[in-house]
């Protein structure tokens, strides 16, 4: 069976119900498979099974299969390793695989790649930083598997599509040769990334008749929910399950897939859907009018977008309450700030208005978040992002420098030159480091307690600031500094400065453990930064989690003496310094807040399938609800199942894309929305810049009409 209609129709709790009921009547929960397209959907799914067997007095027990298809993958690969190892080529098959994480894939394609950059030039005609440059070449990788062709063929297909300058070609085969040399690497070492994992399963591991065996004796029942946001491969997976499971329940969002930059294969999913003996549409959107949705399906119709049918009974004309913002940026913000402000007086909770933009940079959440601050009844704001590199999160760039201190000898190389600590380095550390000290303070006392010759020397780098003897030449300039800094700092200070003082004096330590003592011996204690503060300490475990998975990854190359321990602890600090995307982490992806606004780009508001009584569709004169992000050495159109390989990808092509593309978001969005929108615009954008993006000009047609 597969359950299909509009988003906010009932398909999931539809599906979390069967699954309940069948659980309440005392099935095995090991023998259901519920495939789901991200890690957060796990979550949500665990707590919906739990509040509904509590609520019918069943027994809650775990067991229930509940993943992602990647996530399937690693833990088949793990378990049959032994039946694939030397036939994939594995140079050691008798030892086990190491499975790399997004971060430390990148530490090892950079090895690939630097020398490449240094010696021989490659990619010089492109004016990327590091980070975008990996995260593209890995992403043909993943883009390879996940579609199903071979890795050797992502230069030919790029090739074929191009229709732009010549310069371009030599991009593509220099991109060619880094894949080809990374999965020699890997090959080479073990080293299993997201795209030899998947790759591995669907063209080893699944045709292999003891795993069918093992699949068909393990389960029974398969569940799929969201299909549209998951990739060809594991739409290949519920295919091949489906003839081997005695049920399959599917359940697919009309006009979604917006994951299409991670391989999201609406195209394969309906043809799943087709392939179903018995299919139903659910059409009762709950806790909307539908007015939303027409609204949507009448700004697609005026820039020839696919268009959802929207719910008999709603009207456009009244699904827009307010249309604003002004000329400038900074009023279009105020404007939704007052917008905001009158919703919650008139008795709105401030978690069921959503702020939805094309993009959210820190500018604008800082700006919100400050403006909704300061507002006559002050309101909070939840920010939802995609994980910024951890080197952004300012407590973890403290963190690392902390951790330089303590490692003096550690040093640090950036785009072939050294990378030296300097005085804002250690002021920022300070201000995360002690509790309450503001940048102003944290610059002066920095400016007295850094002292770059014992860094160098390897003693150290913070100077103890007390206990000068009577008559020292800086007693009297301490004294004063202390009196501009604070007395209440100087305890925690020295806390701080003994502490390093005494890691010093011992054996260096894995980094993980490093970072696990310092927050547990002193951060989190009473004048220090992370005391009852659980925002700041969720950034400081994605940054202990990560030295750990980095240390399994790259620890055995390295050794457990003291010099590999400092050079492992150098090696990860140099990558994340360099600017590497962030792996993802649960989280990083919290609940909104109960009393909190909303505020997510609009990609992120969809794929976390968010709900709001009223949204304010945000910037939308920005180019960003149209344009794709640049990716010169990469495109998620031709290197797709539906791209017909040798065809060029032309103007005509882009355009249509970009249609559907925002068509569909537009849908997705509304579909979330229970009562109504409001529409911010600016003519001029963040840098001063003159905006004429394509939907405002679509949403002024769909209201003249």
């Amino acid at each position: 069976l597969c359950v299909h209609g509009l988003p906010g129709t009932g398909k999931t709790t539809a599906l979390q119900a069967y699954l309940a009921r069948r659980l309440a009547a005392g099935e095995r929960p090991d023998r259901f498979l519920v495939l789901l397209p991200q890690r957060a959907h796990v979550q949500r799914y665990e707590q919906a099974l739990v509040e509904m067997l509590t609520a019918c007095d069943a027994p809650v027990r775990g067991g229930v299969d509940l993943v992602t298809y990647p996530g399937f993958c690693q833990r088949q690969i793990a378990l049959f390793w032994p039946l694939l190892a030397e036939e994939a080529g594995f140079a050691s098959p008798d030892a086990e695989p190491v499975f790399l994480t997004i971060e430390t894939t990148q530490y090892y394609m950079w090895r690939i790649v630097e020398p490449l950059i240094a010696e021989q030039g490659y990619f010089s005609d492109l004016r990327v930083r590091r980070g975008r440059l990996l995260s593209q070449l890995i992403d043909n990788l993943n883009k390879s598997a996940l579609v199903g062709f071979s890795h050797q063929e992502i230069e030919p297909r790029l090739r074929a599509a191009w229709t732009g300058p010549a310069d371009r070609l030599a991009s593509y085969r220099q991109a060619q040769e880094c894949a080809v040399l990374f999965r020699e690497y890997c090959l080479a070492h073990n080293l299993l990334d997201f795209s030899l994992v998947c790759e591995l399963f669907a063209q080893r591991l699944m045709p292999h008749p003891q795993f069918a065996a093992s699949f068909a004796e393990r389960y029974h029942t398969l569940v799929v929910d969201n299909l549209e946001e998951n990739v060809p491969v594991a739409h290949d997976l519920v295919g091949w399950a489906m003839e081997r499971c005695a049920a399959t329940l599917l359940a697919v969002d009309e006009g979604a897939g917006y994951r299409v930059f991670l391989g999201a294969d609406y195209d394969g999913a309906r043809a799943l859907a087709r392939a179903c003996q018995r299919t139903q549409r659910f059409t009762q959107a709950f806790g909307s009018d539908g007015a939303p949705l027409a609204f949507a399906s009448r700004v697609c119709t005026a820039f020839d977008a696919p268009a959802a049918i929207p719910p008999e009974g709603g009207d456009g004309q009244d699904a827009v309450i307010r249309y604003g913002g002004g000329q400038l940026w900074i009023g279009m913000i105020r404007w939704i700030v007052e917008r905001v402000r009158e919703l919650v007086e008139g008795g709105v909770p401030p978690s069921e208005i959503a702020i939805v933009a094309p993009y959210v940079s820190e500018v604008m959440r800082f700006t919100l978040e400050d403006a909704l601050a300061h507002a006559p009844r002050p309101l909070r704001l939840h920010a939802l992002r995609p994980a910024l590199p951890l080197r952004e999160e300012p407590a973890v760039a403290a963190m690392l420098t902390l951790a330089r201190l303590a490692h003096p000898t550690w040093r640090i190389v950036l785009q072939g030159q050294e990378h030296l600590l300097a005085r804002e380095d250690v002021a920022l550390a300070l201000e995360h480091s002690l509790a309450g000290l503001d940048p102003i303070r944290a610059e002066h006392l920095a400016r007295e307690a850094f002292d770059v010759r014992a860094l160098r020397t390897g003693t150290g780098g913070l100077v103890a600031l007390t206990h000068l003897p009577d008559g020292h030449p800086r007693a009297g300039q301490i004294g004063r500094m202390w009196e501009r800094v604070g007395y209440r700092y100087q305890e925690a200070y020295e806390g701080l400065c003994d502490w390093l003082a005494r890691y010093l004096q011992g054996p260096p330590e894995p980094l993980d453990v490093f970072f696990s003592r310092l927050f547990g011996d002193l951060l989190t204690r009473p004048g220090y930064a992370l005391h009852a503060n659980p925002l700041g300490a969720r950034a400081y475990g994605r940054l202990v989690e990560s030295a750990f998975k980095f240390g399994q990854a790259v620890g055995d190359d390295i050794g457990e003496s003291e010099e590999g321990l400092l050079a492992l602890g150098q090696d990860f600090a140099s990558l994340l310094l360099g600017g590497i995307a962030s792996a993802e982490y649960l989280s990083d992806a919290p609940a909104p807040e109960d009393d909190a606004v909303v505020l997510a780009p609009a990609y992120a508001y969809l794929t976390r399938d968010l709900r709001s009584a009223y949204q304010i569709w945000a910037d939308l004169a920005s180019p960003g609800w149209w344009t794709r992000p640049n990716q010169p050495l990469t495109h998620p159109y031709v290197l797709s199942r539906a791209w017909p390989a040798g065809h060029l990808w032309e103007e005509t092509d882009e355009d249509r894309a970009r249609r559907r593309a925002l068509g569909g978001v537009l849908t997705g969005l509304a579909a979330r929305c229970e009562r109504g929108l409001l529409l911010a615009s600016c003519q001029l954008g963040i840098g001063g810049e003159e905006q004429t993006g394509e939907l405002e000009r679509a949403i002024l047609a769909a209201q003249t009409r």
